[in-house]
């Protein structure tokens, strides 16, 4: 019976200090949980008073901040448009035409869905590869016009050009010079025009 006591006795003991690891646990969570509660309710207070503090200053920062932003979204754009549009093969089906007719003015994309009817229509033998992969060098905003809500962007690509079986490639750098317009809130190229090679 000593033994059988010795048992009950341990269990009771483990038991009480598991109950006691908990009770400590827990109540150590509810004074962290109280803890953040307090410091959640000052900090919005002190943000209010900042905002009030700061709120002319920051006027004139915003208008600032969106004229950067507009000129960074043509930018992006321009960046875009001719590494997708200067990359092609003679096996993809005019895809970096095709892709960006969202990202056209509806005279630019009435202008190139002719060109790749009538590209299409020539059915050229497309069985020896040719294709070129352009990578945005620089991109510089050369006109910026809010009041028009149009911009000219040039860019300078990195072309690799290759042609054949034996994947011969040439490399070159090719300028291209977009003229933008934001409509409906998007910026899209109404001209391409392309630099020396």
């Amino acid at each position: 019976m000593s033994k059988k006591l010795l048992i009950i006795l341990g269990g009771a003991v483990l038991i009480t200090i598991i109950l006691l690891v908990f009770v400590f646990f827990w109540q150590k969570k509810s004074v962290t949980n109280t803890n953040n509660a307090n410091t959640n309710t000052k900090v919005p207070n002190v943000n209010i008073v900042f905002a009030n503090n700061n709120q002319n200053q920051n006027t004139n920062a915003s208008l600032t901040n969106s004229s950067q932003t507009e000129r960074d979204a043509v930018q992006q754009t321009a960046r875009s448009f001719a590494s997708i549009y200067g990359s092609f093969s003679n096996q993809n089906d005019y895809e970096n035409i095709t892709s960006l007719y969202f990202y056209m003015t509806p005279a630019l994309k009435a202008q190139q869905e002719n060109y790749v009817a009538t590209e299409r229509a020539k059915n050229l033998d497309n069985s020896l590869y040719h294709g070129i992969t352009s990578e945005p060098r620089i991109v510089s905003l050369v006109d910026f016009d809010t009041s028009t809500k149009s911009a000219t962007v040039k860019v300078t690509l990195q072309r690799v050009e290759t042609s054949g079986t034996n994947s011969a490639s040439t490399n070159y750098n090719q300028d291209i010079t977009l003229s933008l317009e934001k409509i409906d809130g998007v910026w899209k190229v109404g001209k391409i025009v392309w630099g020396a090679k």
